[in-house]
């Protein structure tokens, strides 16, 4: 006989995956309303929950790669960027992670990698604010060490 509280706990984690799904399916749907010319292809097989990419194409200069994965996350990838949203069952955090893929989409954002030499270092999702930029999400590490081989690569749909 299974411990009754092994079962409950069985159907809460059940019951929070079927919620992240339906949450990560909405997120994509309204991502994939507001860019109905853009080819979104699902990519099955992988051993995530969802897995999407937006290949280069008229109107997308650069591979985007979306998914939910880890039971509550929602990813982003375009360029050296890959950042994760999570709880997404949390609906600012949902919110968040449209807001931010739309507005690279849509041109308004973009992404600014940080290269040492031939490896990029760190990467920065932005959105303009006056006559300047504020970052939205980082990935990578801290600092450049060497003074000189730095360079910055922006990504941007224009």
């Amino acid at each position: 006989m299974v411990a009754p509280f092994l079962v409950k706990n069985f159907r809460r984690s059940h019951r929070k995956t079927e919620d992240a799904l339906g949450i990560a399916r909405e997120a994509f749907s309204n991502i994939a309303a507001r860019f109905p010319a853009l080819e979104i292809v699902e990519n099955r097989g992988e051993p995530v929950e969802i897995s999407l990419t937006l290949p280069k194409q008229a109107g997308l200069k650069f591979d985007v790669r979306l998914a939910l994965q880890n039971g509550d996350e929602l990813h982003f990838s375009v360029g050296h960027l890959w950042m994760e949203w999570f709880p997404c069952t949390d609906a600012p955090v949902a919110d968040s992670y449209v807001e931010a893929v739309t507005g690279f989409l849509s041109g308004e954002y973009r992404v600014l990698e940080y290269w040492q030499g031939g490896t990029c270092a760190k990467a920065k999702l932005q959105k303009p604010r006056g006559e300047g930029w504020r970052t939205v999400a980082t990935w990578g590490a801290g600092s450049f060490r060497l003074p000189w081989g730095r360079s910055l690569r922006e990504i941007r749909n224009r």
